[in-house]
């Protein structure tokens, strides 16, 4: 593996150059497309190896549905690539965006899902127009598409998504389609209903766990209280390692990230931390790393 300062020779034999300044909002149109292309090559991949199950992360900061500066347009910009790319051969895509979810009163949408399906509706397609559908999540929106784009499915306090998302799943693999989460937020959300308590727990996340990363991309910082400074980003493709690197402030407001290890399965805290010490670590020290 040929390493330089910043860029490298990725196992897929090309040099990858992570954009400079990814905490700016919103990023440039040069460092959007570079995502953009990033997950629809990764996806490509996937989708060739005929995996069913497929998830899709991109968390820098306009894309991360749980910051203060997500921007929907870039979410539905690179979901139009990649559906554009999927539509390619002539099959059909449907994209789809969770419903309300509770009851009565206390039925709602997240607030980064508000309004995104009228949104998409009424975007401007180009080609594959004809190709392209949209939904809800269930196995009742299962139809005569291929390929079934979900965007940002996530738990609400009181409801769940995660049954609708099975039966969904489910269907789709018995009937050989494919189900591409992006930048899914399946973690659980205790209330005092007793929705997502400890009962169950185990098969949610083995359920979401068995949703195959075509591609994740997620800037690394030392604390979760903020978002700043980057220290780093991890990247996977699929059929590919975990790679690591770390960010370096060049001066002149200049930087550049440096490949500094590779994993073959997503690395913890413990993992990625002596990566990034200027020192070796103390006994017993324990892991700052914020996943």
């Amino acid at each position: 593996m040929a390493i330089t300062i910043g860029t490298y020779a990725s196992h897929a034999t090309e040099v990858y150059t992570i954009p400079q300044r990814l905490n700016n909002v919103p990023a440039s149109r040069e460092t959007r497309q570079f995502f953009y292309n990033d997950v629809c090559r990764a996806v490509e991949k996937a989708v060739a190896a005929e995996e069913r199950l497929l998830s899709v992360k991109l968390t820098v900061p306009e894309t991360n549905p749980e910051m203060d500066v997500y921007r929907i347009g870039t979410v539905l910009e690179l979901v139009r690539d990649l559906v554009t790319d999927l539509a390619a051969d002539g099959k059909r895509v449907k994209v789809c965006v969770q419903q309300a979810l509770g009851q009565g009163v206390f039925q709602g949408l997240p607030l980064s899902l508000s309004g995104v399906r009228r949104i998409m509706e009424n975007m401007d397609w180009g080609e594959v127009f004809e190709f392209v559908s949209f939904g809800n999540v269930g196995s009742d929106h299962l139809d005569d598409s291929a390929y079934y784009v979900i965007v940002a499915p996530q738990n609400v306090v009181g409801s769940t998504i995660m049954t609708k998302l099975l039966e969904m799943a489910t269907a789709a693999v018995e009937q050989k389609k494919t189900l591409i989460l992006f930048n899914p937020l399946l973690k659980d959300l205790p209330s005092a209903s007793g929705v997502m308590g400890v009962r169950g727990r185990r098969e949610r996340m083995e359920f979401a766990d068995s949703f195959i990363p075509a591609y994740h991309f997620r800037l690394l910082y030392s604390s979760s209280a903020m978002m700043y400074p980057i220290r780093g980003a991890l990247r996977h493709v699929y059929g590919g390692p975990w790679e690591v690197f770390k960010r370096e402030d060049m001066g002149k407001r200049t930087e550049e990230y440096r490949f500094v290890g590779s994993f073959d399965s997503q690395p913890d805290g413990s993992l990625l931390t002596p990566l990034f010490q200027e020192q070796p670590p103390k006994k017993n020290s324990g892991a700052w790393w914020n996943l």
